[in-house]
């Protein structure tokens, strides 16, 4: 079971990222282009886990529950875009994300919580620092400099109006012809809960 911890965008957002796409997509090499419907922000990919289905989901989904419970709902603004890796042929085309010191802390307990559900399942936290950001293209063929760039300048500023960031959702994706299939397996409401 291919799994991650996002959080969705909504369609206020995705309509404007859509339309800015739709602007620059016919003068960029080919890409497999995300569905802009299911656009979200990943807080922690967790990958092909095996043992995660019955009792082991719900495990999963009580520590992801209690991570997100304690934090309470912030904004969020989707703000510029570019590629990776920087500065060399472009594998991945993505939007950024302004936002304050609450994501890095819902992201850090919400990785923890998943690295102790997961324990001895194979699972393999991240070890690279959070840098978030909402993938919009995969590049086959790694897209050139110049590319890249117009990419970029398509994505300058701000893309949309802010938007509250509410719950996390835990994402089963399925792989098959036509792109990834999202759906959602559990939800955690940002409460503002007090810690026990």
């Amino acid at each position: 079971m291919r799994l991650f911890v996002a959080l969705a965008v909504p369609e206020g957002p995705r309509r404007e990222a859509a339309r800015r796409v739709e602007a620059v997509r016919g003068a960029l090499p080919p890409a497999r282009w995300v569905d802009l419907a299911t656009l979200h922000l990943t807080l922690v990919f967790l990958g092909d886990v095996g043992g995660t289905q019955g009792s082991g989901l719900s495990g999963l989904a009580a520590g992801l529950a209690r991570a997100c419970a304690p934090h309470r709902p912030f904004e969020l603004r989707l703000a510029g875009g570019g590629t990776y890796p920087p500065r060399r042929p472009a594998r991945v085309a993505w939007m950024g994300i302004e936002a304050g010191g609450e994501l890095a802390a819902l992201q850090a307990e919400v990785a923890r919580a998943a690295g102790a559900a997961l324990a001895g399942s194979g699972y393999e936290p991240e070890t690279r620092a959070y840098h978030p950001h909402v993938t919009l293209a995969r590049c086959s063929d790694p897209w050139p400099p110049a590319a890249a760039e117009a990419f970029a300048a398509a994505f300058a500023g701000p893309i949309g109006e802010p938007f509250a960031a509410a719950r996390a959702v835990l994402v089963e994706s399925r792989l098959g012809a036509g792109g990834a299939r999202h759906r959602e397996a559990a939800s955690f409401p940002l409460q503002g809960a007090e810690r026990a």
